[in-house]
């Protein structure tokens, strides 16, 4: 299989097999933090100061473990893609780099969540800012030598983020202790909560990145290339929304543990403010200035694109941007279900969004990559609205707010 693939650095279709293959990355991120990060998010409230060091190593001891089956399973689809042929060999190859490098990756994923589960944010913004540092410096030796190619982009990743992880690992192992008492129980707990919310991450992954598959197959690799170029200056709001949740979660957690629902309410009404005039703004700016944003970023060869088969108008970037202040509204009402304990219901949500999601797109008789923006801002639609919903309903309605099922 080849490296480089038969595109260019840096082309059209080199991103959409980037795309593809993060989205792969997604899923494999959605059910560690279904199963690990969330349950260490909600758990660790609860948890004495002198007993979260024997929690910490129980959840680390839980990460290995579903890491080491992921390898497993990532063994045999290589194997079989080798001996089978299954996909194109450029996407192919950009697949195996993903599944290779996914382990450092949900590890620095999990040092980052328990630094904030502990509301240590500080040296989790440290360790973002050396992340980013160091992707940043090497990403652009690679741009200077002509070699941003999906598979380099993936190792480097991965590389970055082993520094990363033993930087924290240096720092903090000492919060860590290992016992095998009540680890099974733990497991078990984390299995239990963790189930629903594995179908709601997996759900959410795929209604994210579904249209970028859906472009590729549909269309062509430049597709979903260019839509991917679009939705890349989209998610440039990403970091701020991610990092606020990633505060929200455990202060959520903690204000229904401590205060209730009112608590509850109190919290979630001044993160959702923060969120929604924050996106709102955004988006307006995106809305009027998304064209020459994503010309800046991605250049000339992707504004041809547009020229070539969108009458040279780009209202992607545009139409795309009015899914992050429905995403924030999605993700407050998400952590507050979290919170309660009802994490079927945001479970409810997301498949509710990817059925709106496929059903739309596929209701087009010709696909571009307008109708697959329309489908993925509707989706989103639907999930903030449920979502909202089901808060609000468990909030003030009278079924008991910590059922199972």
């Amino acid at each position: 299989m080849t490296v480089g693939g038969r595109f260019g650095s840096g082309s059209e279709e080199q991103l959409g097999y980037y795309s593809n293959a993060f989205s792969v990355l997604m899923i494999l991120i959605a059910v560690f933090e279904a199963l690990i990060t969330t349950p260490l998010t909600v758990f660790n409230q609860k948890e004495r100061p002198k007993d979260r060091p024997v929690f910490s190593g129980h959840m680390m001891m839980s990460a290995m473990l579903l890491l080491g089956l992921i390898a497993a399973c990532a063994a045999i689809w290589i194997s079989l893609e080798y001996s089978f042929r299954w996909l194109p060999p450029e996407l192919a190859a950009v697949l195996i780099a993903v599944v290779v490098i996914a382990p450092i990756q949900l590890l620095r994923e999990f040092a980052r969540r328990w630094l904030l589960a502990n509301l240590q944010a500080r040296p989790a913004a440290w360790l973002e800012v050396l992340f980013a540092g160091l992707f940043l410096a090497t990403l652009f030796v690679m741009v200077t030598i002509n070699q941003v190619t999906a598979v380099y982009v993936f190792v480097l990743t991965g590389i970055v983020n082993l520094v990363g992880l033993l930087a924290w690992w240096k720092i903090f192992r000492k919060q860590f202790s290992f016992q095998r008492d009540g680890f099974q129980a733990q497991l078990q707990e984390n299995v239990r909560y963790g189930r629903w919310v594995a179908g709601e991450n997996v759900c959410s992954a795929l209604t994210m990145y579904f249209c970028n598959w859906y472009l590729m197959f549909r269309i062509d690799e430049a597709a979903a290339g260019v839509f991917f170029a679009c939705f890349t200056v989209v998610l440039l709001a990403n970091p701020f929304l991610l990092g606020v949740c990633s505060i929200l979660a455990p202060r959520a957690a903690a204000a229904f543990n401590q205060s209730g629902k009112r608590g509850l309410i109190k919290v979630l009404t001044k993160f959702g403010l923060l969120i929604l005039t924050v996106l709102g703004l955004f988006s307006v700016l995106l809305w009027f200035f998304g064209e020459p944003i994503t010309n800046l970023f991605f250049g000339p060869k992707y504004d041809a694109y547009f020229q070539a088969n969108l009458d040279g108008n780009n209202w992607i970037t545009a139409v795309l941007s009015l899914a992050m202040p429905l995403m924030g509204i999605s993700y407050v009402s998400a952590f507050g279900l979290l919170a309660i304990n009802r994490p079927f219901d945001n479970f409810y949500s997301a498949i509710a969004a990817l059925l709106v999601l496929v059903t739309i797109a596929f209701s087009f008789s010709e696909p571009t990559l307008m109708t697959a923006a329309i489908s993925f801002v509707a989706s989103f639609f639907v999930a903030a609205l449920c979502r909202t919903v089901f808060l609000v309903r468990a909030i003030y309605g009278s079924e008991p707010s910590t059922r199972m099922q």
